[in-house]
């Protein structure tokens, strides 16, 4: 069993997911995805309340989603009124044509029935 951290998908109330969706110009999806992966090792994954991040890229080059977990919605605002958040997040948003960020909560989780397909 691997005793690296794991992400975990919950339906505790109090955990919010942020699921931001870039839409990236063609070639600048490997730039989005670095920025992404050293922002969070260096800056998010410090901070109270941050839980975990999965950044996914799109197979067809031209989306990355940020699926990233915070203690509370309040851990998560707080960390958007930062003054050294600004200048990372601006990074991020300069290599992105777009993007569309909400906060979720989880409302059911499904796994491969044992001895599923």
């Amino acid at each position: 069993m691997s005793s690296t951290p794991q992400t975990l998908i919950t339906t505790d109330p109090d955990l919010v997911t942020l699921i931001n969706v870039f839409t990236v110009a063609p070639g600048r999806q490997a730039d989005l995805v670095a920025a992404l992966d050293r922002t969070t090792r260096e800056f998010f994954a410090t901070l109270p309340g941050f839980r975990s991040a999965n950044v996914h890229a799109s197979q067809d080059g031209t989306r990355v989603v940020n699926y990233a977990q915070w203690t509370s919605a309040a851990h998560f605002q707080a960390m958007l009124r930062l003054p050294e958040a600004r200048p990372r997040l601006a990074e991020i948003g300069a290599l992105a044509e777009a993007s569309d960020p909400r906060l979720y909560s989880v409302s059911a989780v499904h796994h491969a029935a044992v001895g599923g397909r």
